[in-house]
Parts: C-alpha cells; structure tokens; sequence
C-alpha cells in the first residue's frame, strides 16, 4: 500500500531530536551530498520519513529515519518507544509521518601527525529531526469538509474569546492540558461599536463552532488569504492548540500572516477525507 504523505503537526521550533547512527548509515549519508563537501563542511535542510520497523528482529518498537528513500539512523531507543504507538496508528491508517530533518556532513584527510597513517578520507555526519511531544504530533478533530487549505505555520496569537461556553471547548480537553486542533478562519461582518460602522473580521471556529474573533487590525492580515481561497470556493484552515480545561482555557492560533506566505502559496488544495472510517477512528478516538 502506498503511503500518503502527512507532516507531523509538532511543537518543536527547531531540529532538536537527534538521530542515532551506525556506520552502515554514514554511507547513505554521504551520498545526499554532492562532491566535494566544502572544507567548513555542509548542511542540508530536508523532510524525513518515521517509518515504525515492527519487524526489525533487534527491537519491533524502532523507528527509522528516512531522507530521500534512505535510512539515515534511528530514534534513540527510549524515544522510539515513546511515540511508535501515534506514527504506528498513523501509518495503519495509511499516512507516512514526516518532519523537517537537518544533516550536517565534513569530510577530511587525516594530517600526517595526526598518526592514523593511509587510512583515507575522515567522515562526520549529524543528523536531527523536529519532533514535538507525542500527544502533539496529530490534531485530535477531523479536517473541514470539503475543499480546504491549511495555512503554513506562523507565530502565536491568543484568540479573544472569553465569552466561549466551557461545553463548545470541552471536546478538545487533554489530560496533558493541550492540544491540537483543526480550526477554520472566516471573513465575517460585524459593528463598530465606536463609530457606529460595519466592518469585516476574521472569527476562528472549531467544528463550525465560532470561539473567538481577532481584532480589525490582526483580521486584515489574514482577510486576503481568506478571501482569495473562497474565491476558490475552498475554506481556509489553519492550526490551534487548545489548552486548559473547564476552568480557564485558552485558544491560540498558529498561522501565516497573508504577507508571509510563500510565493507558490497555494500549491494545491486539499480534500477531507471524512468519508474513511479508518481516518475518523485516528481523528477521534483520544476523545472518547
């Protein structure tokens, strides 16, 4: 069975996890590089594929790690235990788990004194992943129906809203305190209650329930991308860490700014797939 490709949400900012690596590994490595690695060595930004290893015969909990069809190393044991449950669910449910991936390479010859006679070239390679907490590698709600777009992501914005009833945020409480969740923005018109005007902002919802409304002047930087994708008849979907629980609780929207977007922004838009139980099942089931 082919695969889907599905980047692991995370809450990791940068490469932090490191990879183990063997010997065997340093050779595939070495030939993601071109020749000759520069003297101040070389980096290589990249995704990675988690492939889970249920029949690798030293551990059935492993996790390899794969750049361009490659094993580049592993997760060090302890870490391959912990999050082989969630990237074994996620590939049962036919999706490969991916995340950003930096390789760091340098080659050398050993100088004369250095005593290790004619042994050839010296080789040194590092290999990390961004990888968040297990519970925050997936979001825990169902993708919007129909065609969407999921903004890239940007920095932190707490979404006003203290008038949200606990019961519309209660589907989304963690034992963990936090999680994530698929949000829609939407271009909606409301009254200036200074100047007695209407004037256009953006509500965020979850499930179609609407949680909160960022200000005209937060609004405007995201109406553009909201109404060029429903110019494109598709909505406009976006990540949200919900935290707390019934007694304080928080939204925070995690999402590009209009004028931050790549320039080949939209490459595509995407289809929900609600119609597989299989999906619904791995979206659902932590909150039942």
């Amino acid at each position: 069975m082919e695969l889907i490709p599905f980047s692991l949400w995370g809450d990791a900012l940068w490469c932090g996890q490191e990879v183990v690596r063997e010997t065997p590994h340093e050779q595939a490595i070495r030939s993601l590089f071109p020749d000759p690695i520069p003297a101040r060595g070389a980096d290589l930004d990249t995704s990675a594929d988690l492939v889970p290893e249920p029949h690798n015969r030293f551990d059935p909990r492993s996790i390899a790690v794969r750049v361009q069809g490659k094993v580049v190393g592993y997760l060090p044991r302890d870490d391959a235990h912990r999050y082989h449950p969630v990237l074994s669910e996620l590939v049962a449910q036919g999706l490969q788990p991916q995340v950003p991936c930096h390789l760091w390479v340098s080659e050398w010859e050993p100088a004369a004194w250095e005593g290790k006679g004619d042994q050839g070239t010296e080789f040194h390679a590092s290999v990390a992943v961004a990888l968040g907490q297990p519970h925050m590698l997936v979001p825990v709600n169902l993708p919007p129906p129909g065609s969407y777009h999921l903004l890239p992501p940007g920095s932190g914005i707490v979404v006003p809203g203290s008038e949200v009833h606990p019961d519309v945020l209660a589907p989304f409480f963690r034992a963990e305190g936090e999680c994530w969740v698929y949000a829609t923005m939407h271009a909606v018109e409301e009254e200036d209650g200074i100047q007695d005007r209407h004037q256009i902002v953006v509500e965020v919802r979850l499930d179609d329930e609407p949680v909160g409304r960022l200000s005209p002047r937060l609004s405007a930087e995201f109406l553009p991308a909201i109404h060029y994708l429903s110019d494109m008849r598709a909505e406009t979907a976006a990540r949200v860490a919900v935290r707390g629980d019934r007694t304080a609780s928080e939204v925070i929207l995690y999402a590009a700014r209009s004028h931050d977007l790549p320039a080949t922004w939209p490459d595509g838009l995407t289809r929900s797939p609600v119609a597989s139980p299989q999906w619904h099942y791995w979206a659902t089931k932590e909150a039942n």
